[in-house]
């Protein structure tokens, strides 16, 4: 029997979800939390990052990202910065305690990145990217429509 797609989806990102909290827990963090550290390091060279990248990076509303980032500030692996020409805009920057994980968390992510590669194959790998990049593109245009 075919299996729906949704469910394929959600029981893969099921397992990429579990296998990271338990990275993270190694850390003294969520899965979430080292996902967040991940991306400011792997783009804060290039741009500032501000709470709507990261809604906009994790497709999350406000609130949960309001959340995600206060609970981080209160663990200090960030913190928020007001810009001089709008105090009212906060950059998001790492600390030092979560700038010591970013190491560990690139590798953890390249490794499961190359075990998932491993599994799949390099060209469905790159075909799987490609196909759920379209399908939240999708649904992130659709979300506009209405």
């Amino acid at each position: 029997m075919d299996k729906v797609f949704g469910i394929v989806v959600k029981k893969a990102n099921n397992g990429l979800d579990r296998d990271a909290e338990k990275f993270a827990k190694t850390l003294g963090i969520t899965r979430m939390q080292l996902s967040i550290i991940n991306y400011i390091s792997r783009n804060e060279n290039k741009t500032d990052i501000f709470q709507k990248d990261i809604e906009k990076e994790f497709n999350i509303r406000k609130a949960s990202a309001t959340s995600a980032l206060k609970l981080m500030e209160q663990k200090d692996l960030i913190i928020r910065v007001s810009l001089p020409k709008d105090a009212r805009l906060k950059r998001i920057v790492l600390t030092s305690k979560s700038r010591q994980l970013t190491e560990q968390i690139s590798d953890y992510i390249a490794s499961v990145e190359a075990e998932v590669t491993q599994a799949v194959g390099a060209e469905q790998m790159q075909i799987v990217k490609d196909g759920l990049a379209k399908v939240s593109a999708f649904f992130e245009n659709k979300d506009e429509i209405n």
